[in-house]
């Protein structure tokens, strides 16, 4: 494809400031990206029965599918010069629906039935709360989670799955907990399910944390296209932007407070414009009055002078220069770089984690202060479930109190008597009645 492209034998759709991607390899695909010329399409036809010939991988026409635009005329004879049948976006590729527009909640639609097939398919009468919970998180979150890491899926079609996944959990009945409060950590009260709202957010970190490490293909394009030589932290927001670039700019607040600037050369750090001190740039420390003409351009190699900080050099106050020195220099000839370090986690190798990510997004609202017990020991599944109903059921009468880093509370007659029967065939049952500051249901 190279050859053929340098030979102009097919010319590749490109921009005069974006890199030439005339074609992308896949593990057994292959997508062509071209000028819907006749003589480009002949030209493409017989690139492919060269290859054939060498390879002896032939093309198969069956499962190939040529797509226009729509300013594209005559497709239908274009499509039979290559030879290939003629198709209409939305594309379903790994079972993910692809298109050059925003995805649609009728695109998305198919995500939407499986879940429902899914739940139908299993017999919720039969399972305990527990288990409904664990087929949620192991099948349906699953699923959503890789549609959502691959496209932006419409806020309608979560709602849709959230609420097919709530009714399973409560067997068609009342729901006691709200799916929000179902979504938190078991530490805060929930189940440890993972809010599909959450994800979806996360993942647009995710996608705005590939396209600052600069170095993929698809980095380097958007770079190009989009920013052409301004910064990323400063640029705005324009209507000519591509759905998925306008979601990154947007994650720009969140990304300043879980990345960090790894410091090597400080010759790809603004000085003046990117937050490389503590989540914040120089021009938002010192304000617009210090945006002179001798600051343009500059990068924080012109501070550092053999792996020290020398902010004195640029007349810096000296807290600022305090600040400033704290921030590490790691000596090496490689690039700066962006790590992951978001709020009260180390660094580590400062690798992305959507987990960490998802965090970001999730409110936090501590209910009890451990999820172990004297001696150690885990909370049961099955009592973590009815502790779960415990603290959010609303059958409470008395006042809470803290015992042994649990959270133990009044409950009525009825209560103790519906939530200590399952618990009597449980062998840590008795850890409910022997902790110190256990209810006091038992005298009710």
């Amino acid at each position: 494809m190279d050859i053929a492209v340098h030979r102009e034998r097919i010319v590749p759709i490109y921009s005069r400031v974006s890199p030439v991607v005339s074609h992308l390899i896949y593990a057994d695909d292959l997508l062509v990206l071209l000028r819907p010329s006749m003589r480009g399409m002949r030209e493409l036809a017989a690139v492919m029965e060269e290859f054939g010939q060498l390879s002896g991988l032939r093309l198969n026409r069956d499962k190939s599918k040529v797509y226009f635009s729509n300013s594209c005329t005559l497709k239908e004879e274009r499509a039979l010069e290559l030879g290939v049948e003629k198709g209409d976006l939305p594309v379903k590729y790994l079972g993910v629906p692809l298109s050059v527009n925003y995805a649609k909640d009728r695109d998305c639609q198919s995500l939407v039935d499986f879940a429902q097939r899914r739940v139908e398919g299993w017999q919720a009468a039969g399972l305990s709360f527990g288990g409904r919970i664990e087929l949620v998180r192991s099948v349906i979150s699953a699923i959503a989670l890789f549609w959502l890491q691959s496209i932006m899926v419409p806020l309608a079609t979560i709602r849709k799955i959230e609420g097919i996944c709530a009714k399973f959990i409560w067997h068609g009945g009342i729901h006691a907990i709200s799916w929000e409060q179902l979504c938190r950590p078991r530490k805060e009260g929930g189940v440890g399910l993972r809010s599909l709202v959450s994800v979806r957010e996360a993942a647009g970190i995710k996608l705005a944390w590939r396209f600052l490490q600069g170095d993929s293909l698809w980095s380097a394009w958007m770079t190009s296209r989009y920013l052409r030589g301004r910064n990323f932290w400063v640029c705005e927001i324009d209507n000519n932007y591509s759905v998925s670039f306008k979601h990154i700019l947007r994650n720009r607040p969140v990304l300043r407070t879980a990345m960090r600037r790894r410091m090597r050369e400080g010759g790809e750090t603004d000085l003046w414009l990117d937050p490389w001190i503590s989540g914040q740039s120089l021009l938002e420390i010192l304000g617009p009055q210090r945006d002179g003409v001798a600051y343009r351009g500059l990068t924080c190699r012109h501070i550092i002078r053999g792996g020290v900080w020398r902010p004195e050099e640029y007349r810096f106050t000296a807290p600022l220069g305090e600040e400033i020195r704290r921030v590490r220099i790691t000596p090496t000839a490689l690039s700066d770089v962006w790590i992951w370090a978001p709020p009260g986690r180390s660094e580590g190798a400062g690798e992305f984690r959507l987990a960490a990510a998802t965090t970001l997004f999730a409110p936090t609202s501590m209910i009890w202060r451990s999820t172990t017990l004297s001696g150690g020991r885990g909370l049961p599944g099955r009592c973590n479930c009815l502790h779960t109903n415990w603290c959010w059921a609303g059958c409470l009468l008395g006042t809470d109190c803290f015992g042994s880093g649990f959270l133990f509370l009044t409950l009525s007659v009825f209560c103790v008597r519906q939530i200590m029967n399952p618990l009597g065939i449980c062998s840590f049952s008795a850890m409910w009645c022997g902790a110190s500051g256990q209810s006091r249901a038992g005298d009710t």
